[in-house]
């Protein structure tokens, strides 16, 4: 039969299960630091032990927030290095494009694509500079950033036309590069939106 203490720790790893490594790791070094409180009990062995050990931990669901708000920002720092990595790997293949096309090539001025290509990406990077500096953990600016990188690398992509061009193997690859960067961005961003719709829900109900 599960204790006091076995019934904590499985609320705990339930409140976290958003982040399961979090969940478990946490989990485990919670059990371990309430075992070791109740054995030092007078009354150990037995439940009062076990429950006089959790009553002075503090409830799950304060811990769980405070967990959650760290998980928040490990998340956060991991959705930004990802969004440079991509802004820097969509600039360098925008440049292989315009220097891999020749005059001729490119699209006429009245063409849409050049100018989503340029100006979403300008406006991802803009957005992606000023929400540094003063909303770092905001989930729209992040996919305002995601949105204008998916547009201009999809316009470039058509732009270039390089499925039907027979572009050199370095313009491909650095569109590979950008395509493989959009999915790793929207994982991270997908990420830290589950984790912060939690962190609030835990906040709210702890109040």
């Amino acid at each position: 039969m599960s204790g006091p203490i076995d019934d904590y720790v499985a609320t705990l790893h339930r409140e976290l299960d958003f982040d399961p490594a979090l969940a478990r790791r946490l989990a485990s070094e919670v059990e371990d630091h309430l075992r070791d409180a109740a054995e030092a009990d007078p009354a150990w062995p037995s439940p009062e032990a076990e429950r006089r050990a959790v009553e002075r931990f503090g409830l799950s669901r304060e811990i769980a927030a405070q967990f959650a708000v760290d998980a928040v920002d490990r998340q956060a720092r991991r959705t930004w290095v990802t969004l440079a990595v991509t802004v820097v790997v969509t600039f360098v293949a925008m440049r292989l494009r315009v220097i891999w096309l020749d005059d001729d090539v490119l699209a006429p001025l009245t063409n849409i694509a050049p100018l989503i290509d340029r100006y979403a990406f300008i406006a991802a990077l803009t957005v992606g500079v000023i929400a540094w500096f003063a909303f770092r953990r905001s989930l729209a600016a992040l996919a305002i950033c995601l949105g204008g990188l998916v547009a201009s690398i999809g316009a470039g992509i058509v732009r270039a036309d390089l499925f039907a061009s027979g572009a050199p193997v370095h313009v491909l690859l650095s569109a590979a590069g950008e395509i493989a960067l959009i999915g790793v961005l929207s994982f991270h961003v997908i990420g830290l939106g589950r984790r912060l719709r939690h962190t609030a829900l835990l906040r709210r109900v702890g109040q």
